[in-house]
C-alpha cells in the first residue's frame, strides 16, 4: 500500500507495497493504453508485506541512519519515530493535517485506543512517496499495529491516477500552481489513514490470504505467457474475489476517499481550489467509475 512517486539513486530499497509512479503527463489516450501493464507492474512486484502477529510493528524501516538518533513523540497510542533532522518538516505536516476536523478525529481515534499501536515514521528512502504496512492482529482477527512510512519528500511528487484519482488532481489546479508542500504530503498522510482505517474493519482472514496468493498468482502470470484465462489464475481469483489488479486498484480507491475527505474541508470548493475539484470528479469517472459512490 505504498506509493513511491520517486527512486533515489543508488538507495533503492526492495519495495514490497503497492506503489504510485511518478505521474507522467500524457493523453488520455495513451494513458488508457498503458494502465493494464502498469497495474500488472505495480501489483506483481509491490504487494505489501503483512507481519506476523509476533512482528515487532515498528521493525524493518526505521529512522535514517547516522548521528540522528530517532526521536518518538506523541505519547499514548500513536508512536512518532522521526529524526531530529526532520522534525520541522514533519510538524508542519502534521499540524496540516490536525487543521481539519476529520485529522483531528482520525488521529485521535488511534491516539487513545488502548487496543492498537499506530507507527508513524519519516523515511529518506521513501523519497516522495508514503505507504502502509507491518499490519498486525491478535489471535481474534482484531488488527492491532500498523506502521505509517512518510518519505522525506513527500510534500513534492504526484501520482498516477490509476489508482490515485484525488491525489493526483492536485497537479491540475490550473490556471494557478500544482497544490505542493503541507498540504500536498497532508493528503498524502490522509490517504495511509484510510489505509489502517479499512484494513481494520476488512475480513482479516481475506486479506491476508490475498496477500499470501497474490504472488502465487503472478508467479504464474508470469510464467504461462500472461493467459489470466488459465484455470489456476481463475481458481486463485475466486478464492481471493479478485485479481490482483482489482484487489490492488479497491485497497487504494477506498483510501484515497479518505484523502478527499481531508480536501473537502481543507481546501473550500471554491475559488483558488475549485480546478481541484473539477479534476478529481474527470479521474474518478474516467479511473474509477464503478467506485463513484466512495466518493460521493
Amino acid at each position: 500500500m505504498m506509493f513511491t512517486i520517486l527512486k533515489r539513486k543508488k538507495k533503492e530499497i526492495s519495495q514490497t507495497r503497492l506503489s504510485i509512479p511518478l505521474t507522467v503527463r500524457l493523453s488520455k489516450t495513451r494513458v488508457l493504453s498503458i494502465l493494464p501493464v502498469c497495474a500488472f507492474i505495480i501489483t506483481t512486484l509491490l504487494m505489501p508485506v503483512v507481519e506476523p502477529a509476533t512482528t515487532h510493528a515498528g521493525g524493518g524501516v526505521g529512522a535514517s541512519a547516522g548521528s540522528d538518533a530517532p526521536h518518538a513523540a506523541g505519547g499514548n497510542h500513536i508512536k512518532e519515530v522521526v529524526s531530529e533532522r526532520f522534525q520541522k518538516k514533519y510538524q508542519k505536516w502534521k499540524a496540516e493535517y490536525l487543521s481539519t476536523k476529520v485529522g483531528q478525529e482520525q488521529w485521535e481515534k488511534y491516539a487513545h485506543s488502548s487496543n492498537f499501536t499506530l507507527t508513524i515514521i519519516m523515511s529518506e528512502e521513501a523519497g516522495r512517496g508514503a505507504g502502509t504496512d507491518q499490519y498486525r492482529w491478535n489471535d481474534s482477527g482484531q488488527l492491532i499495529a500498523a506502521t505509517i512510512t512518510l518519505g522525506d519528500q513527500a510534500d513534492e511528487g504526484f501520482p498516477s491516477p490509476f489508482n490515485y484519482p484525488v491525489t493526483s488532481s492536485l497537479a491540475h489546479t490550473e490556471p494557478f500552481p500544482p497544490i505542493s508542500g503541507s498540504i500536498l504530503a497532508a493528503t498524502k498522510l490522509a490517504h495511509e489513514f484510510g489505509h489502517v482505517i479499512q484494513v481494520g474493519t476488512a475480513d482479516a482472514r481475506l486479506f491476508q490470504l490475498q496477500n499470501k496468493l497474490i504472488p502465487i498468482y503472478n508467479h504464474i502470470l508470469l510464467s504461462n505467457g500472461r493467459n489470466t484465462s488459465d484455470p489456476k489464475l481463475l481458481e486463485l481469483a475466486k478464492q481471493m474475489k479478485g485479481t490482483p489488479v482489482e484487489i490492488g486498484q479497491d485497497r487504494e480507491l477506498w483510501a484515497e476517499s479518505y484523502a478527499l475527505s481531508f480536501l473537502r474541508e481543507r481546501c473550500p470548493e471554491d475559488g483558488e481550489y475549485k480546478s481541484i475539484f473539477k479534476a478529481i470528479k474527470s479521474a474518478v469517472e474516467s479511473y474509477a467509475k464503478e467506485h463513484m459512490d466512495r466518493f460521493r
